[in-house]
C-alpha cells in the first residue's frame, strides 16, 4: 500500500510539473519575447571600397646576371645591403685549365637594395638565359600588384587612393595610389592587373610580402547608413527587419555603397528607424520582440 501511494504521489507531481511547464511555454509564446539587438538608422559618410589581395614588389626590380661563365667566389655585398649603380657586388672565378683569367666582377645596374642571391658561394654561374645571380630592388617606394575582377573594371582609374595592410604591422595603414591599370584582361584569369604605388622610406614593406588592399572608389556624404549585418540577401532583393511598437516588420531596401562594415540605404528606410542587427536571420514578420541592450 505504501509503494502504491508513493508511485501515485510521484505520478501526480510529474503531471503538475509538466502542466506548469506547458503553461509557462504558452505564456512565453503569447508574449513573443524574441530577443533582438537593434541599431538606429543614422546619417553619415561612407566610402565605397573594393577589397583585394596582392603581392608587394620593389618599384623597380632588376635581376642581375653573370656576363661570363664561372663560379661565384665572393659576395662583396650581402642581402639587405644598399648598393649604388655600377657598384661591384660579387666576384666570379672564371679560371679554366691551361688558361689564367682575372676575377670577373658583377655590378649593380641600379641604386637600391640587394634583396636576394639566387646562388651560393661555389655555385656555377652562366650568362642569360640561365639563372640570375641576384636581384636588386629600389625599395624607397613599392608597388602592390592586385587583380581586378571584370565587374569592377569601370570603377578603378589611375589616381584612386588605396589603403594597404600587411600582417607584419597589423596596426599600421599604408596609403598609396593607383598608378597603372593594364589595358587588357589576362585571358587565362579574366582579371585586370592593377598596380598601386606606396611610399616606403622606412623600408617596412618588403618585396614578396602579401598585402590586403582597399581601393577607395568613391565617398558619399550625409547618407542613410546601417550595419552590413542588418542586411538579409534574398533571391528577390535585399531586406532588413525593423522594430515598430515592439513588433518585427520586414522591409525591402535598395543598397548603395558598402565599406565592408556599413551599407548605404538609398530606399526603404528613414532616419531613426530601429534596424535589427542581431537575431534577424531567424526572425519572421509580425512577432513581438524584446530589444536587448
Amino acid at each position: 500500500m505504501r509503494r502504491i501511494l508513493l508511485f501515485a504521489f510521484i505520478f501526480f507531481l510529474n503531471g503538475l510539473i509538466i502542466g506548469c511547464g506547458k503553461k509557462v511555454g504558452e505564456k512565453k509564446k503569447e508574449e513573443g519575447t524574441i530577443p533582438v539587438k537593434v541599431r538606429e538608422v543614422k546619417r553619415g559618410d561612407i566610402e565605397e571600397i573594393i577589397s583585394l589581395t596582392g603581392d608587394i614588389h620593389g618599384i623597380t626590380e632588376v635581376k642581375v646576371f653573370a656576363k661570363v661563365p664561372g663560379r661565384l667566389i665572393k659576395k662583396i655585398k650581402r642581402e639587405g645591403d644598399r648598393v649604388k649603380k655600377d657598384e661591384v657586388i660579387a666576384l666570379i672565378d672564371r679560371d679554366e685549365p691551361a688558361m689564367k683569367f682575372s676575377k670577373a666582377i658583377v655590378k649593380s645596374p641600379i641604386n637600391g637594395i640587394l634583396t636576394m642571391y639566387f646562388v651560393d658561394l661555389g655555385d656555377a654561374v652562366f650568362p642569360p638565359p640561365s639563372e640570375p645571380l641576384c636581384m636588386v630592388a629600389d625599395m624607397d617606394s613599392v608597388k602592390v600588384v592586385v587583380n581586378l575582377s571584370e565587374k569592377d573594371i569601370g570603377k578603378v582609374k589611375k589616381g584612386k587612393i588605396a589603403r594597404v595592410y600587411v600582417d607584419s604591422y597589423p596596426r599600421k595603414v599604408f596609403y598609396g595610389r593607383v598608378t597603372n591599370v593594364a589595358p587588357a584582361l589576362n585571358p587565362m584569369t579574366r582579371k585586370l592587373k592593377v598596380e598601386i604605388t606606396v611610399k616606403n622610406s622606412e623600408h617596412l614593406l618588403k618585396p614578396g610580402m602579401f598585402a590586403r588592399v582597399e581601393i577607395i572608389v568613391d565617398t558619399f556624404k550625409n547618407v542613410l547608413i546601417v550595419p552590413r549585418k542588418a542586411i538579409l540577401e534574398e533571391e528577390d532583393g535585399d531586406y532588413v527587419f525593423i522594430v515598430e511598437n515592439g513588433i518585427s516588420k520586414k522591409v525591402k531596401v535598395l543598397k548603395g555603397a558598402c565599406d565592408g562594415k556599413n551599407v548605404e540605404i538609398k530606399k526603404g528606410l528613414k532616419e531613426k528607424d530601429l534596424v535589427v542587427v542581431e537575431g534577424n536571420y531567424e526572425l519572421i514578420e509580425g512577432v513581438k520582440v524584446k530589444i536587448e541592450e
